[in-house]
This record gives C-alpha cells, structure tokens and sequence, in this order.
C-alpha cells in the first residue's frame, strides 16, 4: 500500500511540476517528502542504496507525470491559452496568503522584504518591456541551450517551495514548444530538458537544504515576490464576453485550488518522513 502511494505521490509531483504556480515542491511539502527529499539529494551518495531504494519509484512515477502532464497540457493549452493562463494565475494568486503568512513566521527582517521588493520589481520590470524582449505570439530560436534552462526551470520548481519558474517559459514563448517536444518524445527537446532539470534539482538540492535551514525568512519572502510578481508576466489581457466570464471562473477555481492545498499541508515546514 505505501508502495502504491509513493508511485501515485510521485505521479502526481510531476504533474505538477509543470504548472506555474503549482509546483511539484508545492505538493512535497503537502506529502511531508520535501525535506527528507532534499536531504537524500544534497548528499545522494551517503547513502545511494538506501536513496534508490526509498525514492526511486517516486521518481519514476513522476517522471510518468510529466510525461503524460505534457501531453494534457499541450493539447489544453494550443486550444485554450488565454483561459489556461487564467487558471494558472489564479494557482499563483491562491498561494500567496500561506506564503505571506509563512514569510512573516519565518522572520528575515527589512532584508528579507528587500528579497521580496527585488524580486517582485524584476518581475514588473520585464512584464513591462514584453513588447521589446518577448512580443506575445513570437516564441525564441530554441535551440538545446534553451531547453536545457528550460529544464533547469522546471527542476528549480520541483526543488524550492513556491518558485515555479514555469511562467518565465511562458514569457518567452517557449512553454508550448516544450510541452509539445515533451510530448512528443522529441529526443531535441526531451534530452536537454531532461538534462537540465536533473542538473538543476541535483545541484540546488544541497543550497534549497541550506538556505531553508539558515535564512528561511529572507528566501521564503524572496519567493513571495516572485510569485506575486510573475502574475504580471503571464497576464494575457481581458478577453471579455463569455470567455471573459470562463476566464474568472477558472481563476477563482485555481485560487481556490491553490488555497485548499496549502492549507492542507502541515502546519511546520513539510518535514517528516517518506
């Protein structure tokens, strides 16, 4: 039985790791497996047999989440992207209230909220030079360094709680040609992807362990900027009408979504045992 609940947990995280504002980190800490997860990757080695042995069908099964996500997403999102990005703002909206709360019970100070201040100007910032460095419409010359940060994207958000930076590919026109590639099992795309996600979740394991133990204040309120800030990239306009109206129901549904599953999570900060 535990077995079989590892695999659907598993599942279920890369889903999610491919959707802003839901990220797989997200349901990590619901699961109680964040920080014995990161642990085991910020030190795979000490104990290898033991690792695989305790968290290799989960990361099988999310693997299977992805794959199967992608093909999902790419279809849902080719036919109905405005109302997609809506959803998506609302599982980024939803996340704010526990992530302010968890700011502020973590400490951190005026240069904690500078973390926050910095990154939500970031994020204004280049939703307001889209026209010059990414015209909506206009997807990048992806080449395998693009889906190899494409990669490393994703793999950050299944490693920091909170920091989907899956809007960024949404930014720069990439997130439908990667869902597509994904999907596709397109060995240009799927390999660096992959390669950049196992890079990423590898190398950040070790310095998301640190950094959530040393300065959670500063790094908890450095993720609220950014989350409230990425809204800005991914709005896509006000459609109006009907669409207009699916639009707002699909955000309140994300938000609420969102919410529920935070609030769901464990009251400490997602320890505890596989």
């Amino acid at each position: 039985m535990a077995f079989l609940l590892q695999l659907f947990r598993g599942f279920l995280v890369g889903m999610a790791g491919l959707l802003p504002g839901l990220c797989g980190s997200t349901l990590l800490v619901l699961f109680r497996l964040y920080r014995p997860l990161t642990a085991a990757l910020a030190r795979p080695f000490d104990d290898l047999r033991g690792n695989l042995v305790r968290f290799g069908p989960f990361f099988l099964a999310a693997g299977l989440g992805v794959l199967a996500g992608s093909r999902l997403l790419a279809a849902v999102f080719l036919r109905h992207e405005t109302a997609v990005l809506y959803l998506f703002m609302g599982f980024m909206t939803g996340a704010l209230p526990d992530l302010f709360r968890h700011a502020r019970r973590a400490g951190g100070g005026r240069t904690g909220w500078l973390a926050f201040a910095a990154l939500f100007v970031a994020c204004l910032a280049l939703a307001a030079l889209q026209d010059r460095l990414a015209p909506r419409g206009q997807a990048l010359d992806a080449g395998w360094g693009i889906w190899l940060a494409a990669g490393a994207g994703v793999g950050l958000g299944s490693i920091v709680p909170g920091a989907s930076v899956a809007f960024l590919l949404i930014y720069f026109g990439v997130y439908q040609p990667m869902l597509d590639g994904v999907a596709r099992l397109d060995p240009a795309v799927l390999a660096p992807v992959v390669l950049g996600a196992g890079a990423a979740i590898l190398l950040f394991a070790r310095a998301a362990d640190w950094l959530f133990r040393v300065a959670e204040g500063h790094a908890t309120r450095g993720v609220l900027g950014l989350v409230a800030g990425s809204i800005w990239l991914v709005y896509p306009g006000w459609p109006g009408g009907r669409q207009g109206a699916l639009c707002l129901l699909l955000f309140a549904a994300g938000a609420g979504i969102s919410a529920l599953l935070n609030k769901l999570g464990p009251a400490d900060d997602g320890s505890g045992s596989a």
